[in-house]
């Protein structure tokens, strides 16, 4: 099965035309206007997202920082295309983030090796995990309850991550400490300290970090009251 990949361009030629070449890889959607493509973007997941840099609407790199900020953003590939290869554009695609900048001019081949190359990468190390209505972002350090950003400290996201990776199982005191912390010697009281405030602003999630005495702590689903 394909998976998705959405491309916006102003340039309904480009659309047809790199969008034909796309579909024999992808399942493509194409969008001329990156106010209709964020419009939608709320209810469709995507594995990869092409964009051009010059739109006369918004342009690919305002688009790129709405897409990355958006609650449901995945952490999927995003590519500029352009024709456009000044060394000033190249520069200012990679250090927002882009995963890769595609000069028009280059062979089909090459423009879909690139692109299948990096969305295999992403799928083979997602770096989005959900858990039921919870969504964290690793690579933006960022996580969501309910499309709902949650302000939490990096302790508290490191914890938070830390008991979904090895949900269901135990961590002690130590591995705690190891794995969040990264040192040798955290105070008891901190600890409890963190995981009651992480517990606190994930009211209203469906599980919780509860303390098994002698064993260690490990997260649960909440226990439905009488």
């Amino acid at each position: 099965m394909k998976t998705n990949l959405a491309y916006i361009d102003d340039s309904q030629g480009n659309l047809e035309c790199i969008g034909l070449i796309l579909e024999s890889e992808f399942q493509v959607k194409l969008f001329n206007d990156p106010l209709l493509f964020l419009s939608e973007y709320t209810s469709t997941s995507y594995s990869a997202i092409l964009v051009d840099i010059h739109m006369p609407v918004m342009d690919g790199f305002d688009l790129y920082e709405r897409i990355i900020e958006a609650p449901h953003y995945n952490g999927c590939p995003i590519f500029f295309i352009s024709s456009d290869d000044t060394d000033e554009t190249r520069i200012r695609s990679f250090s927002l983030g882009a995963v890769d900048f595609l000069n028009r001019q280059i062979s089909t081949t090459e423009m879909l090796t690139r692109i299948t190359s990096k969305v295999a990468f992403f799928q083979k190390h997602k770096n989005v995990i959900e858990f039921g209505n919870l969504k964290v972002n690793l690579t933006l350090l960022k996580c969501y309850l309910d499309e709902e950003e949650l302000k939490l400290t990096f302790i508290e996201f490191k914890l938070m991550t830390h008991f979904i990776k090895t949900f269901p199982a135990i961590s002690s005191k130590e591995d705690l400490v190891d794995k969040v912390w990264g040192n040798g010697f955290v105070l008891d009281a901190t600890i409890y300290t963190h995981i009651f405030n992480l517990n606190v602003k994930l009211g209203f999630w469906d599980h919780e970090v509860i303390t098994e005495r002698n064993k260690g702590m490990r997260l649960a689903k909440k226990v439905a009251s009488a």
